[in-house]
């Protein structure tokens, strides 16, 4: 896996660089300190995945966010400090894949690589929260709230999932690898905030 980090605080880039070149998956880590040299870098030589802060000098995270994702389609983890959840929305709405918080990012960033690696997304408990939050018709339900963050790929895994496949059968319907599964699985959970199958099945199939 090669991985740009656009993160404008050198002492915490060169610390998750550090990091990052320690995790068998990643194969090389390119940092630099703003979003135009995070698009310069792209232009050079493609990724596999961004990671992005949000408080970036000049054209700034959400709008390196935006660009990455039209002119690139490339997956961004959003890794930052950031507490308001009003950012969440805009950063989803700008493409990213994912949001992790900074506090977490030794103990997560690893799984959350791996994610969006296999085209699943990653957005941490306070960011799933906020999205969840976002404003929507009164009459919805939380289920279909909750199945509203999910992406096309893990709809079809929790639709498998509902069908009574185990991880190896949805693995061999969908030409996955089970580790793969795994992933898909352990996004979904957090998304719907369930944590098990049967909860998980029982939201999908919800009325309405």
């Amino acid at each position: 896996m090669r991985v740009l980090m656009i993160e404008d605080d050198e002492a915490f880039r060169v610390g998750i660089e550090a990091f990052l070149l320690r995790l068998p998956a990643v194969t090389a880590v390119r940092a630099v300190s703003d979003g135009e040299q995070g698009l310069e870098a792209l232009a050079a030589a493609s990724a596999d995945v961004v990671i992005l802060d949000i408080g970036l000098p000049g054209l700034g995270g959400l709008e390196t966010c935006r660009r990455i994702s039209d002119d690139h389609n490339l997956p961004v983890l959003i890794l930052t400090s950031q507490e308001d959840g009003c950012w969440v929305q805009r950063l989803w709405d700008a493409g990213a894949s994912g949001y992790l918080h900074k506090a977490e990012a030794l103990t997560r960033l690893e799984t959350a690589l791996a994610s969006l690696e296999q085209g699943a997304s990653w957005w941490d408990r306070s960011a799933t929260r906020a999205l969840r939050t976002r404003e929507t018709p009164a009459d919805s339900t939380s289920a279909e709230t909750s199945l509203a963050l999910l992406t096309p790929r893990e709809r079809q895994v929790l639709a498998a999932m509902a069908g009574g496949l185990t991880n190896r059968e949805i693995a061999t319907s969908l030409g996955l690898g089970t580790g793969t599964v795994r992933v898909y699985l352990h996004t979904i959970f957090q998304k719907l905030q369930v944590s098990n199958r049967t909860q998980a099945v029982l939201k999908f199939l919800q009325p309405g």
